[in-house]
């Protein structure tokens, strides 16, 4: 009989504290080096190839994933937690991957934006929170009125969808004044 894993879901706008949570979430679990992995999309490089990094500057060992690996070349018979963080930009293909591991009693823990810069649901996030055995909606401090934030507001021009960046594109904003500017 299969024993089902939990997945935990951290979501919210950027400077929300995701990644902190997802990091935080790591190590409470205690966890072997070998009975757990970390992945981060290949496409954000803001802490290097192989880390995750808060804004605060916590950072913690990672593998950059792209959608030509395969997960089960990453998974171990000891692997007892998979965390993913920025799962927004992971393709929806690893949605079923990652129900066959919660199957095996693989518990998964992701971090990432429910919410791209146009407040639209941004990738597999809303998946993930539909599946989710645990959801955490973490909320930032608005920057123009110091309520609480909920959304992504892009300060530059650019209007590709995936603009990978921090303080230089971003800030978190209430309902209120993300609406003022769109």
């Amino acid at each position: 009989m299969s024993q089902s894993g939990e997945l935990v879901v951290f979501y919210g706008c950027m400077f929300s504290g995701k990644t902190t949570a997802l990091i935080d979430y790591i190590s409470q679990r205690q966890l072997k080096p070998n009975e757990f992995i970390v992945l981060k999309p290949e496409i954000d490089f803001r802490a290097g190839k192989d880390k995750i990094a808060t804004h605060d500057g916590k950072v913690h060992d990672c593998i950059a994933y792209s959608s030509g690996m395969e997960l089960q070349d990453l998974i171990s018979p000891f692997t007892k937690l998979i965390a993913i963080d920025e799962a927004q930009f992971f393709d929806k293909l690893i949605l079923s991957e990652l129900r066959r591991y919660l199957n095996k009693g693989i518990d998964i823990a992701v971090s990432g934006l429910d919410k791209d810069y146009r407040a639209r649901p941004f990738g597999i996030i809303p998946n993930l929170i539909e599946m989710a055995h645990h959801k955490h909606h973490l909320k930032a401090v608005c920057q123009q009125c110091g309520a609480d934030a909920e959304y992504s507001y892009r300060m530059t021009q650019n209007h590709v969808l995936v603009l990978i960046g921090a303080e230089n594109h971003y800030e978190p904003r209430c309902e209120k004044c993300f609406n003022i500017n769109q």
